[in-house]
């Protein structure tokens, strides 16, 4: 197993452990979290608005690892496997950016700031994807290594920190407020 997927799967087990403990830390309970929409509060936005992220993201990335491990294992040519994956990626990042809205929408709670936070982080993502599918695909170079394995792993990185925030600061009682929003 290489570096790359072992981060990879550390940080999907961080997201798994972000679930867990938003959902043991909650002011409101699973059910609430869930299925029921966020009431005018400061604590409960953020709950909603950071359940749907964490959920949507661990769902994501998870079947994101998995289809990665797909691709790269499927019988195609090299160049057929580079064109998958980078435009796969690309996609499936917009597709996690859309989840997202949608279901704050569908909730009717709105984006608390780490969800606006690591949206963005993930259009940077959709960049650095398309960038990479510039450079190993179209211009067949490999140019951009360093900066598309690096700029990866610093967001997943970021990604997973700011997912962790919120059960850190519940679990050591700090006081929310509308800065969170």
């Amino acid at each position: 197993m290489t570096l790359a997927v072992t981060l990879d799967w550390i940080f999907i087990s961080s997201k798994f452990v972000a679930l867990f403990s938003l959902l043991c830390f909650a002011v409101v309970s699973t059910k609430t979290l869930l299925f029921g929409q966020p009431a005018d509060n400061v604590v409960e936005k953020v709950e909603h608005s950071l359940f749907v992220l964490v959920a949507v993201a661990t769902v994501f990335h998870f079947t994101g690892r998995l289809a990665s491990d797909a691709i790269l294992a499927a019988d195609m040519s090299v160049m057929g496997k580079r064109q998958l994956y980078y435009i796969f990626f690309s996609v499936h990042e917009l597709l996690a950016i859309a989840a997202i809205v949608h279901f704050h929408n569908r909730k009717g709670c709105e984006l608390a700031k780490v969800t606006r936070y690591i949206c963005y982080l993930s259009a940077v993502s959709v960049v650095l994807q398309l960038l990479r599918y510039a450079d190993r695909v179209v211009f067949d170079t490999n140019l951009l290594n360093v900066i598309y394995s690096q700029g990866l792993i610093s967001l997943n990185l970021f990604t997973s920190m700011l997912m962790l925030a919120y059960p850190i600061a519940r679990a050591l009682r700090i006081e929310l407020n509308s800065k969170w929003l």
